[in-house]
């Protein structure tokens, strides 16, 4: 199986895609299609064997929507730029034909003039609209194309009709040269309008790739190196960065020392030394220094571009809501061309005239537009997935925008989490005479050049102090260190190992480390994991919200306890199992909707068991990997705008179905003309065509009130 990327242009909206979905499951050699309808973009699997990719850009073509192999925007530009050029011939003749109608130039050179200017409306400016319905001829799918060129077609014909008979002016019998002309003209405004929000829309996902820059020096084993495009690189290829430039590829450092700056793809503001052995990631910049770095996976895969993949992919599926919306408008469009031709032949029946018969006929077809519905949730989702991106937030899957209103619990791994897992020391006890001073002075002296979590913290806790004189030392594993200073004998350790060493007496079940010299305890080190910027006020933010914290860990529970008050989280578990977890997380999920947040390898099953998972740039890549959020910045506040982000969109998404519904229930039946018999009113094919380009506009800037829309700042 091969995959291949095309740029699709010409669809409105999600039924454009469904049409194209449907036709192409059609064919056996094609087996997975995801198609973003807002962006143009496709990811379709197919059996190279029995069908290639341009064959299948030929199939979508034919379908009425051009498709091209290139992955430049250069498509999306000059579908944009035909739209404009037609816009320019279609509005001044609209005008013209609009004021020769209206201004009482009744005359045979009157109604020549206006059908020369309707002709080149209705063929040229209106050629988009007859290209698209002629794909129903082989799609058998119905879509906006075929409900305008329908429309604007009937107006256009029996407006011919009456010019050849020499027909009168009058409402009853005159021409709607005018009306087919200003619903081409209204509609390129709408698609013009559209397809310039939807490539602003689109245009934060492409801005993705360009944080890798295009080329690699890739190192020879000659020691030479050469330029090469970076999509060539593979696992295992070495290059070589230099100050001021940025890294090309995921990989591990060789050689070299730098301080590398990843602050627009995590946020991190501060740079990090980075040496032999450490982790990068393409697209980080080198401030100072110069690294060699070996590639830890092909070009394909590189972080950048799986983010790339992952926010296309979240932005062409669908929540069920949006679904649901596809669904109806699957059915729409056979549905109004039945209203139609059934408004025809009551009207006719009526005796109200062929002229009126067919106005109706064409007004229901014209304002019964399925872009606003189809819309409706696609856009609101390329415009959330955006605004993630801006607070650093990879929202994976659109199911989280429904999810997330649904969630009673949110439960959090402590350590790494909750936490920094960097070990502090909290407090010091001291119990003898000598003071602090000589306390941390004894502890700086053993534990000094001692690699361990514990000794670093030490060694951070006493930096100000001075270094004694160390005669001998001598470690025990896992239990604490022994060490001759200034002639007497010290333990540093473990409570129990501390007592039965020095012959000492400690407090019991402290989570502290003990000092003491034969006979005598010296002082008590309180150990903690030292809690995360903000981790207090998103804990209370989500009470606010009606979501109940609580604590799932490994840690013991006087750990787990200790964080557990110090944030206000009532219900907490501890000394759990991996496998504890995930059953743990289960139950929870019986009673409502559950989250996980967690980053370690022991997290990826809860992860998964709950409604959904969020997970840190910085975690292990399984919990990378199984989280449906990943928060690309180390910041718990960004739990918080994930479900005020979603809460926004889902509300927007309803609001745009609202509009696109209430617009459909209540001008149908006025196109159809329900008003006329008691109020006298009734719709012209001009008016409709303009009541349908601001249904889809009232959408798309809906839509587009996501980026604006303010969200909760963290107090600190």
């Amino acid at each position: 199986m091969e995959i291949v990327k095309l740029n699709i242009s010409g669809m409105h909206c999600s039924a454009c895609s469904a049409t194209i979905e449907k036709n192409l499951q059609k064919i056996p050699s094609i087996t997975n299609i995801k198609i973003n309808a807002i962006s143009g973009h496709s990811k379709i699997a197919f059996d190279n064997t029995k069908i290639s990719k341009e064959e299948i850009a030929s199939l979508i073509t034919s379908y009425g929507f051009p498709t091209s192999l290139d992955d430049s925007k250069a498509q999306e530009v000059a579908y944009i730029k035909g739209l404009k050029q037609r816009l320019f011939v279609a509005i001044p003749l609209f005008l013209g034909i609009f004021l020769l109608h209206m201004g009482g130039f009744h005359s045979a050179w009157s109604g020549a003039l206006q059908l020369i200017l309707a002709s080149v409306v209705q063929f040229y400016c209106g050629y988009p609209f007859y290209k698209g319905a002629k794909s129903f001829l082989k799609t058998k799918s119905a879509d906006m194309n075929v409900l305008i060129a329908l429309g604007t077609s009937v107006a256009y014909v029996y407006s011919l009709y009456l010019f050849a008979l020499g027909g009168s002016v009058d409402f009853e019998d005159g021409f709607y040269f005018e009306g087919s002309s200003a619903v081409i003209c209204f509609v390129l405004v709408g698609e013009y309008l559209k397809a310039n929000a939807k490539k602003r829309a689109s245009d934060g996902v492409a801005m993705l790739a360009s944080i890798l820059p295009t080329q690699a020096r890739l190192k020879l084993e000659s020691n030479l190196t050469k330029w090469v495009a970076i999509d060539g690189i593979q696992k295992g290829d070495v290059c070589l960065v230099l100050s001021g430039e940025k890294i090309p590829l995921d990989g591990v450092v060789l050689s070299g020392k730098a301080e590398v700056s990843s602050a627009h793809i995590n946020g991190e503001e501060l740079p990090k030394l980075v040496e032999s052995g450490a982790e990068v990631v393409g697209g980080s910049l080198v401030l100072n220094g110069e690294l060699t770095i070996e590639a830890t996976k092909d070009a394909n895969a590189f972080f950048v571009y799986e983010m790339l993949d992952l926010l296309e992919l979240s932005q062409s599926q669908k929540p069920a809501i949006g679904r649901i919306a596809d669904k109806i408008a699957s059915v729409f469009v056979p549905s109004v061309v039945a209203i139609s031709l059934l408004a025809f032949v009551v009207w006719l029946a009526l005796g109200k005239g062929l002229a009126f018969a067919l106005s109706i006929a064409a007004c229901v077809l014209v304002i019964s537009c399925p872009c606003a519905l189809g819309l409706a949730t696609p856009l609101a989702i390329v415009c959330a997935s955006m605004r993630a991106k801006g607070l650093e937030i990879l929202i994976k899957s659109p199911e989280i925008y429904e999810k997330a209103g649904q969630i009673q619990t949110i439960i959090f791994d402590k350590t790494g989490t909750l936490t920094k897992g960097e070990i502090v020391v909290k407090e010091c006890k001291v119990f003898t005479q000598k003071g602090e001073d000589f306390v941390k002075s004894i502890a700086k002296t053993l534990q000094h050049n001692n690699p361990h979590p514990i000794a670093k913290a030490i060694l951070e806790f006493t930096k100000e102090s001075k270094m004694l004189e160390l005669e001998s030392k001598e470690y025990t594993i896992a239990k604490g260190v022994k060490g001759e200073i200034l002639g007497a004998s010290y333990y540093f350790g473990q409570l129990e190992w501390v007592e039965t060493c020095a012959k000492v007496s400690t407090l019991k079940n402290e989570n502290a480390i003990a000092l003491a010299r034969e006979n005598e305890l010296l002082a008590l080190f309180y150990l903690q994991d030292s809690i995360k910027e903000n981790a207090k006020a998103t804990i209370n933010a989500l009470k606010k919200r009606a979501i109940t914290p609580v604590i799932l860990s490994g840690d013991n529970a006087q750990s787990v306890e200790k964080v557990a008050k110090e944030l206000g989280i009532r219900e907490y578990f501890a000394s759990i199992a991996p496998v504890q977890k995930a059953q743990i997380v289960a139950e929870f999920a019986k009673k409502g909707g559950v989250c996980f947040v967690g980053d370690g390898i022991n997290d990826a099953l809860a992860l998964r068991e709950a409604s959904f998972g969020i997970s840190f740039i910085d975690a292990t890549q399984l919990a990378q990997e199984v989280g449906d959020v990943l928060l690309l910045k180390n910041d718990l506040w960004g739990i918080v705008e994930v479900f005020d982000l979603a809460n926004v969109t889902l509300r927007n998404i309803k609001e745009n179905l609202f509009f696109a519904y209430v617009y459909n229930i209540v001008l149908i039946p006025i196109a159809a003309g329900v008003l006329y018999p008691l109020f006298g009113i009734v719709l012209q094919p001009a008016f409709a065509g303009a009541a349908m380009a601001l249904s889809s506009l009232s959408v798309v800037s809906n839509a587009l009130r996501i980026s604006k829309i303010r969200l909760e700042k963290c107090e600190k």
